[in-house]
């Protein structure tokens, strides 16, 4: 936490791509040690996907989860609105990155702009507005955990959903499911 607190507090770093780039090595250092998130915090929610809350700044800057994909499972094609490092833990998920053509109003044009396959040790970024849209899941084999730090605390964080039918946005909140435990929950159409 605190590499997070000195990259968002040096005003000598321009923009997020460089605090991300500030947190990184930190980052490695978590995800390579093993053993620095609690057994609880790797742990689905009843066999669900689920965010597992490790830290919450007190400034509501960022937030830390421990985020939790079982074997077969995925994120749905998802946004993000500001920044993100994650690094992984435990197994590995396919990552799939959308780019934005067009967008009017909640309508959207996606198109796949890249896969990854990520594994035990890696870190990556969510940088938005480029590098918001991704899909995750996990293909197996077992279970995994990634550490997300996320901007924002997680009720406050912007995130929406992409339904592929309608090409609407849909709000996705991470809402708190279980003591601790966020999960991204579909919105009903108001």
């Amino acid at each position: 936490m605190v590499a997070v607190e000195r990259a968002l507090d040096d005003p000598a770093l321009p923009d997020d791509r460089a605090r991300a780039d500030a947190i990184r090595p930190a980052m490695v250092e978590l995800v390579h040690a093993g053993d620095a998130i609690p057994d609880a915090a790797c742990e689905s929610l009843d066999g669900a996907a689920v965010g597992n809350l490790v830290h919450a700044d007190p400034a509501g800057r960022f937030h830390v989860l421990a985020v939790v994909f079982p074997e077969g499972t995925s994120s749905g094609v998802h946004h993000h609105g500001c920044w993100g490092v994650i690094g992984y833990l435990r197994g590995g998920d396919e990552e799939t990155r959308y780019r934005e053509l067009a967008r009017e109003g909640d309508h959207v044009e996606l198109e796949e702009a890249s896969r990854h396959v990520w594994h035990q040790g890696d870190v990556t970024y969510l940088l938005p507005p480029e590098e918001g849209w991704h899909r995750v899941r996990n293909p197996g084999p077992g279970t995994g955990v990634s550490v997300h730090v996320l901007c924002r605390l997680p009720a406050d964080h912007p995130h929406h959903f992409y339904d592929r039918d309608s090409h609407r946005l849909v709000p996705f909140p991470l809402l708190e499911t279980a003591p601790g435990r966020w999960q991204a929950t579909l919105m009903p159409d108001p």
